[in-house]
């Protein structure tokens, strides 16, 4: 079955190890800090905003060098990597899909666009109904699906969501060629 650690790290990975001082930023179309994906505004209980704060405030607000600081915690990955698996890949049932790299796909895409989305488009390429719920027919179909053929599939309709997303929304332009790398990340 497939393994959220490798997924999460292929994300972490491209995400943040060439850049440890970017995992702590605010967007200037958002309200309050992202850390390492994890958007304050949406989730403002998640344990680990105690932690950023802290080390925001011993670096006198310098995002870059409470970033670098904050990367080096290992409390802090730790619970980075626990948000991640509650929040998509067990709400996915990610575990129960046999191939590594679709569960990658789903993960890694739903990540960015949300769990509905993510299902809908596998359970499109798979031809099981499109409803973003992960039952008995979905996982079975996944599980029975020739996962390079599936990676192929699904970033036709990863790269299709996020330009729908900029053509739709020109204040999300600059975000598109970062979305459309992550879609190739797997």
């Amino acid at each position: 079955m497939a393994n959220f650690k490798e997924a999460m790290d292929i994300l972490n990975k491209a995400e943040y190890s060439n850049a440890p001082h970017k995992c702590l930023h605010a967007n200037k179309n958002e309200i309050g800090l992202t850390y390492m994906g994890i958007y304050q505004r949406w989730h403002p209980s998640w344990v680990g905003w105690r932690e950023v704060i802290e080390t925001l405030k011993a670096c006198d607000d310098n995002l870059e060098c409470a970033s670098k600081e904050l990367y080096k915690s290992e409390k802090l990955t730790k619970a980075v990597y626990e948000f991640y698996k509650e929040e998509f890949w067990d709400k996915a049932r990610l575990d129960e899909i046999s191939s590594q790299i679709i569960a990658n796909e789903i993960f890694i895409f739903m990540v960015c666009a949300g769990k509905q989305a993510a299902i809908e488009y596998a359970q499109i390429v798979v031809r099981v109904k499109d409803d973003g719920v992960v039952g008995s027919k979905t996982l079975d179909a996944l599980n029975k699906y020739d996962e390079e053929i599936f990676s192929l599939a699904y970033d036709v309709y990863e790269k299709k969501h996020f330009e729908d997303i900029a053509s739709r929304d020109a204040t999300k332009l600059w975000a598109l060629k970062g979305w459309i790398n992550r879609a190739y990340l797997v």
